[in-house]
């Protein structure tokens, strides 16, 4: 059988044994999605708390349990996330600009993101440089805080896709640092 990625797998029994697995796999994700949906888990809680087992013993190197989740959790919610402020068509990203005057400036907010990374918590970190970026785009600690939180993501990144995007990032701020 010739897959996606990785060698072509051989022999009936192999073939049986891993589709089976994926099966398996799968079927385990959207249940404990589903199950977790109906004692009114949020989706992030859900994210975090779905790991397979280690009996299915598979690579997240294309994909990963947390982005299944989210997938299986709205195909069946939908977009709206019981939040008022989610049905209209503003992001929550257009306050971010009003947020950063409130806390002092965008390199405040750089600061807190630089000791979120200090701290072990890089998406966090992540997540204020996106807010102080989008009060000032071309901000130097912000910048400097952001490809410093996606290298760290790209360190303990196991998965292509993942990978890939966080390059991707880390090659947009440096360009916008080179242009200042």
């Amino acid at each position: 059988m010739l897959n996606g990625h990785g060698d072509p797998i051989i022999g009936q029994e192999e073939i049986t044994r891993r589709l089976t697995r994926y099966r398996d796999a799968i079927q385990y994700v959207h249940d404990e999605t589903v199950k977790g949906m109906d004692s009114g888990k949020d989706v992030y809680t859900l994210m975090q708390e779905i790991q397979l087992p280690a009996s299915y013993n598979l690579s997240q190197v294309f994909g990963k349990v947390s982005w299944s989740v989210r997938g299986i959790y709205d195909g069946y919610a939908g977009w709206f996330d019981g939040n008022p402020s989610s049905m209209y068509e503003l992001p929550a990203s257009s306050v971010y600009p009003d947020l950063v005057k409130l806390a002092g400036g965008p390199d405040r907010v750089a600061q807190l993101a630089l000791e979120k990374l200090q701290a072990g918590k890089p998406v966090e970190a992540l997540h204020l440089t996106d807010i102080a970026l989008a009060s000032d785009p071309k901000n130097e600690a912000a910048l400097n805080t952001r490809i410093k939180a996606l290298e760290n993501l790209r360190e303990h990144c196991e998965n292509y896709v993942e990978d890939g995007w966080l390059q991707y990032g880390i090659r947009k701020a440096k360009e916008t640092l080179a242009a200042k």
